[in-house]
């Protein structure tokens, strides 16, 4: 029942923040970036460590499939990022179909075409901004390391933060999206960390 509690109250948090966000700021925020940002490269260096976790996560499931197959001992650290590579994959398989779901538009679509809204289950490129899926397969990774590693935690919201920002300030997405982003990849590393727990 905690487990259950904890997961509502996150749930009610995510959906506060973010329709605050959609309603009041999401919009201001992407057309002062597309006025005011003229060169977005420190933005996209920002994002850029998420651009990483995904393939990280499939070479080393690859790795520790075929050092299984040959018969060999487990990879150093084997456990930990094992860890973490499922909840990158959970993480990502969940932005994937909420995407679709929720069907919410661009920034682009919004500064080139007047789109500000929703909708869902349309395959359209004008949508599937939210939830962020760069910042929920950089979140799950890095907030599961935090779980595990507690030492390591300040660094993780660090890096996990600045491709938040780099994901809005480079007009990639609105506030909102990166919000929901990063409990969609809490909710992956927690889900992951209860399924392994005792393993």
């Amino acid at each position: 029942m905690r487990g259950l509690r904890l997961v509502a109250v996150n749930a009610l948090i995510c959906v506060i923040l973010c329709g605050l966000c959609i309603g009041y700021v999401d919009a201001p925020v992407a057309w002062f970036v597309h006025q005011t940002i003229t060169n977005p490269l420190a933005f996209q260096i920002m994002a850029a460590p998420s651009l990483l976790a995904l393939p990280l996560a499939l070479v080393f499931l690859i790795a520790a499939a075929l050092n299984h197959a040959a018969g060999k001992p487990e990879l150093p650290h084997h456990g930990l990022l094992l860890r973490l590579s499922l909840a990158t994959l959970a993480a990502t398989t969940a932005k994937d179909e909420l995407k679709w779901v929720i069907g919410r538009s661009w920034p682009g679509a919004l500064i080139n075409h007047g789109i500000y809204g929703f909708a869902p289950f349309t395959d359209s490129p004008y949508y599937g901004s939210f939830p962020s899926g760069h910042t929920s397969y950089i979140a799950a990774p890095l907030l599961m390391f935090a779980i595990l590693k507690p030492k390591y935690t300040p660094i993780s919201l660090v890096i996990i933060a600045l491709v938040m920002v780099g994901l809005v300030g480079g007009g990639y997405h609105y506030p909102a999206d990166t919000i929901a982003g990063l409990f969609t990849g809490l909710a992956s590393a927690a889900g992951v960390g209860v399924l392994m727990r005792g393993r």
